[in-house]
């Protein structure tokens, strides 16, 4: 089973966590880490994806801070769950079902695209493959921002982590455990901020880094295409 399978497959059978469900107090931690960051990105209007939405926490941030938000994700469950919830509220978000490997958008659709922290079940290839998608996908000028741990700081000290590691991959091993649900295959790839930007910087250029916590990044680039 390969790591998309795996996370789809996890996702889909833990359901919606209180964490993030936005229809839940306790998701909204997740969302103020970055009050002070993300609202200035993002203008009233702005058309915006969250890559990877699971429940929608951030496609509804994002809407409440002035963008016409959508919202894309492989696993059903949690992608369900966000239409309810955007029905209730009346919410213009929209959630598509699909493969971040295979956006099913034409070119400029959107002027912002978010990967929040969803980094580590993506291959090298893959966020490669991703940022050539975006390049055709967002505006001329449009953002990619994508907020991520640093697994060098996370992982620092670790005694298991070369017994764990494909150096060739990056592919760590790893498990989950669902209360009542069983344990479940939880691979997760080896990410630095010096590793993203060296793929991302192939195609869109870098405006800023910024240190959101301890071991929590920001890292924004811009779609210059002229």
């Amino acid at each position: 089973m390969n790591i998309f399978d795996a996370t789809r497959k996890h996702y889909n059978i833990s359901g919606v966590h209180p964490t993030t469900d936005p229809d839940n107090p306790r998701s909204q931690f997740a969302v103020d880490r970055y009050k002070n960051h993300l609202p200035k990105l993002i203008k009233p209007g702005m058309r915006a994806l969250d890559l990877g939405c699971n429940a929608g926490r951030y496609t509804f941030a994002m809407e409440e801070m002035g963008a016409i938000a959508t919202g894309i994700d492989f696993a059903e469950i949690p992608l369900r769950h966000a239409k309810e919830v955007a029905q209730k509220r009346k919410s213009r978000c929209q959630f598509n079902i699909g493969n971040i490997a295979a956006l099913p958008y034409k070119q400029n659709s959107f002027d912002l695209a978010l990967l929040p922290q969803n980094n580590g079940y993506l291959s090298y290839q893959t966020l490669e493959s991703l940022t050539v998608q975006l390049k055709e996908i967002l505006s001329d000028n449009g953002i990619f921002v994508v907020i991520m741990h640093d697994e060098l700081v996370k992982r620092a000290g670790e005694e298991t982590l070369l017994e764990r590691y494909d150096v060739q991959t990056g592919l760590m091993e790893g498990n989950i455990t669902i209360p009542g649900k069983g344990v479940y295959a939880a691979p997760w790839v080896f990410w630095t901020v010096a590793f993203a930007r060296y793929i991302i910087e192939k195609h869109l250029s870098l405006e800023k880094v910024e240190q959101i916590e301890e071991n929590r990044f920001m890292l924004v680039f811009r779609n210059q295409k002229r």
